[in-house]
């Protein structure tokens, strides 16, 4: 499994996770209520352009940020391109700096939060709900914990499996662009459900159902 956690020693890393997941749910809903705000969205950059300052230091963390950035292009033109069809260059503009900001958000989340806080947070989160009878129904905090852990570990594997896929039509001399990267689609799905099967395989040797 390739690492998304970044070791560190910042006030942003000692915070507790639920504290982390607090300030992240909160953005989410002010984007998300004030949609036609540009200044919820300038606020949520500022808030992500802050929080990785503070994480790795000025120099490091602008070029972090930059690097997200970069790997989100595609999400952008994604994102805005549909947007274009019905609202103004304005109003996509807005609507795409806000849904960005956000999973720019997520991501240093998951660079300054450890596997294992998320793990803890979920299982007292969860733990409650479990007394409450609904473990009768296979719903336990211990699941619910794993496939936290689960789905963080496979984002950046998956990732993975793209960079590996593009440096491989990239040696064949295959161009870049939109129609590249949906060509990429089949064997980016091929690979992830192989991976995922892997993963069931080793879940069940080791006894977890």
């Amino acid at each position: 499994m390739i690492p998304i956690y970044r070791p560190g020693s910042s006030a942003l890393h000692r915070m507790p996770a639920g504290a982390k997941v607090a300030v992240l749910l909160a953005a989410g809903i002010a984007v998300a209520l004030w949609r036609d705000s540009p200044w919820v969205a300038v606020a949520a950059w500022a808030l992500a352009a802050v929080g990785y300052v503070l994480a790795f230091g000025a120099r490091a963390g602008a070029a972090q940020l930059a690097v997200r950035m970069w790997r989100l292009k595609w999400l952008v033109l994604l994102i805005a391109v549909p947007q274009l069809l019905f609202l103004t260059a304005g109003e996509a503009a807005i609507t795409t700096a806000r849904i960005l900001a956000v999973v720019i958000l997520a991501g240093l989340f998951t660079l300054t939060t450890r596997v294992s806080d998320v793990m803890e947070l979920v299982l007292r989160l969860v733990r409650p709900a479990e007394r409450l009878g609904l473990g009768r129904w296979g719903f336990t905090a211990e699941r619910a914990a794993l496939a936290m852990s689960l789905t963080m570990r496979s984002v950046p594997v998956i990732f993975g499996f793209y960079q590996e896929i593009r440096r491989a039509r990239q040696a064949r001399g295959a161009r870049t662009g939109p129609a590249a990267a949906a060509a990429m689609t089949t064997p980016l799905l091929v690979m992830t459900l192989q991976h995922a099967e892997e993963t069931g395989e080793a879940l069940a040797a080791r006894g977890v159902r």
